[in-house]
Protein backbone atom coordinates (compact mmCIF):
# COMPACT_ATOMS: atom_id res chain seq x y z
CA UNK A 1 0.00 0.00 0.00
CA UNK A 2 3.37 2.26 1.07
CA UNK A 3 4.48 2.48 -2.41
CA UNK A 4 1.02 2.85 -4.10
CA UNK A 5 0.66 6.17 -2.15
CA UNK A 6 3.66 6.72 -3.76
CA UNK A 7 2.65 6.19 -7.22
CA UNK A 8 -0.74 8.32 -6.85
CA UNK A 9 1.75 11.31 -5.17
CA UNK A 10 4.16 11.13 -7.83
CA UNK A 11 2.83 9.62 -10.60
CA UNK A 12 5.71 8.03 -12.21
CA UNK A 13 6.04 7.50 -16.17
CA UNK A 14 5.71 4.36 -17.55
CA UNK A 15 7.22 4.54 -20.38
CA UNK A 16 9.79 2.08 -20.35
CA UNK A 17 7.56 -1.35 -19.94
CA UNK A 18 9.46 -4.07 -19.00
CA UNK A 19 9.01 -7.38 -19.98
CA UNK A 20 10.30 -10.73 -18.23
CA UNK A 21 13.01 -11.91 -18.12
CA UNK A 22 14.60 -8.30 -18.09
CA UNK A 23 18.17 -7.30 -16.21
CA UNK A 24 17.86 -5.29 -12.96
CA UNK A 25 20.08 -4.37 -10.48
CA UNK A 26 19.41 -5.26 -6.60
CA UNK A 27 19.66 -2.10 -4.42
CA UNK A 28 19.98 -3.56 -1.65
CA UNK A 29 23.25 -5.47 -2.21
CA UNK A 30 24.14 -4.06 -5.30
CA UNK A 31 23.40 -7.03 -7.83
CA UNK A 32 23.01 -7.34 -11.02
CA UNK A 33 20.62 -10.23 -11.76
CA UNK A 34 17.58 -11.05 -13.89
CA UNK A 35 14.30 -10.59 -13.00
CA UNK A 36 11.95 -13.88 -14.27
CA UNK A 37 9.14 -12.99 -12.42
CA UNK A 38 7.52 -10.44 -10.29
CA UNK A 39 7.67 -13.04 -7.18
CA UNK A 40 11.19 -11.87 -7.56
CA UNK A 41 10.26 -8.17 -7.78
CA UNK A 42 8.22 -8.28 -4.50
CA UNK A 43 11.36 -10.25 -2.92
CA UNK A 44 13.71 -7.59 -3.51
CA UNK A 45 10.69 -4.94 -2.23
CA UNK A 46 10.87 -6.77 0.87
CA UNK A 47 14.67 -6.34 0.78
CA UNK A 48 14.44 -3.14 0.53
CA UNK A 49 11.55 -2.53 3.32
CA UNK A 50 13.99 -4.24 5.38
CA UNK A 51 16.94 -2.33 5.06
CA UNK A 52 15.20 1.15 5.05
CA UNK A 53 13.38 -0.23 8.82
CA UNK A 54 16.58 -1.15 9.82
CA UNK A 55 18.92 2.14 8.92
CA UNK A 56 15.91 4.03 9.86
CA UNK A 57 15.26 5.35 6.45
CA UNK A 58 11.38 6.76 5.53
CA UNK A 59 10.07 3.16 4.04
CA UNK A 60 7.74 4.96 1.53
CA UNK A 61 10.62 7.24 0.12
CA UNK A 62 12.57 4.20 -0.26
CA UNK A 63 10.29 1.82 -1.62
CA UNK A 64 9.65 4.21 -4.27
CA UNK A 65 13.43 5.54 -5.35
CA UNK A 66 14.83 2.10 -5.37
CA UNK A 67 12.36 0.51 -7.72
CA UNK A 68 13.04 2.11 -10.56
CA UNK A 69 16.34 -0.55 -10.25
CA UNK A 70 14.18 -3.55 -10.64
CA UNK A 71 11.00 -3.45 -11.37
CA UNK A 72 8.32 -1.98 -14.00
CA UNK A 73 6.16 0.67 -11.89
CA UNK A 74 3.13 -0.83 -14.14
CA UNK A 75 3.57 -4.31 -12.97
CA UNK A 76 3.21 -3.90 -9.40
CA UNK A 77 0.81 -0.82 -9.61
CA UNK A 78 -2.05 -2.20 -7.46
CA UNK A 79 -5.20 -1.10 -8.82
CA UNK A 80 -7.34 -1.65 -5.31
CA UNK A 81 -4.66 0.22 -3.97
CA UNK A 82 -5.50 3.13 -5.98
CA UNK A 83 -9.25 3.23 -5.75
CA UNK A 84 -8.72 3.30 -1.80
CA UNK A 85 -6.80 6.31 -2.28
CA UNK A 86 -9.23 7.79 -4.13
CA UNK A 87 -11.84 6.83 -1.81
CA UNK A 88 -9.75 8.41 0.95
CA UNK A 89 -9.30 11.63 -1.13
CA UNK A 90 -12.67 12.03 -1.82
CA UNK A 91 -13.39 11.78 1.80
CA UNK A 92 -11.01 13.88 2.74
CA UNK A 93 -11.78 16.34 0.09
CA UNK A 94 -15.54 16.71 0.71
CA UNK A 95 -15.21 16.00 3.99
CA UNK A 96 -17.31 12.74 4.17
CA UNK A 97 -16.98 10.33 6.35
CA UNK A 98 -16.74 6.59 4.05
CA UNK A 99 -19.82 5.30 6.31
CA UNK A 100 -22.58 6.25 8.87
CA UNK A 101 -20.64 5.95 12.06
CA UNK A 102 -17.16 5.37 13.45
CA UNK A 103 -18.75 2.04 15.28
CA UNK A 104 -19.39 0.73 11.60
CA UNK A 105 -16.06 1.50 9.84
CA UNK A 106 -14.16 -1.04 10.24
CA UNK A 107 -11.54 -0.75 12.11
CA UNK A 108 -8.75 -1.90 8.59
CA UNK A 109 -10.55 0.94 6.60
CA UNK A 110 -9.15 2.97 9.66
CA UNK A 111 -5.67 1.82 9.80
CA UNK A 112 -5.30 1.76 5.88
CA UNK A 113 -6.58 5.72 5.82
CA UNK A 114 -4.60 6.72 8.46
CA UNK A 115 -1.67 5.22 6.05
CA UNK A 116 -2.48 6.40 3.35
CA UNK A 117 -2.65 10.45 5.12
CA UNK A 118 0.57 9.63 6.54
CA UNK A 119 2.53 8.78 3.16
CA UNK A 120 0.48 11.32 0.87
CA UNK A 121 2.19 13.98 3.35
CA UNK A 122 5.14 12.52 2.79
CA UNK A 123 5.69 12.03 -0.69
CA UNK A 124 4.09 15.70 -0.68
CA UNK A 125 6.43 17.15 1.38
CA UNK A 126 9.45 15.19 -0.35
CA UNK A 127 7.81 16.73 -3.65
CA UNK A 128 8.61 20.52 -2.28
Amino acid sequence: MILNVWFAVKKPSSQHIKEYPYQGLNPVNQEQLVIENKEQVYDILMQCYNEATEKGFDVGEALYEQHFFFADTSKIYDIDAQNLIKKYIFCENFKCPPYPSLQETPAQLIDDFLLIKREIQKASKEDK
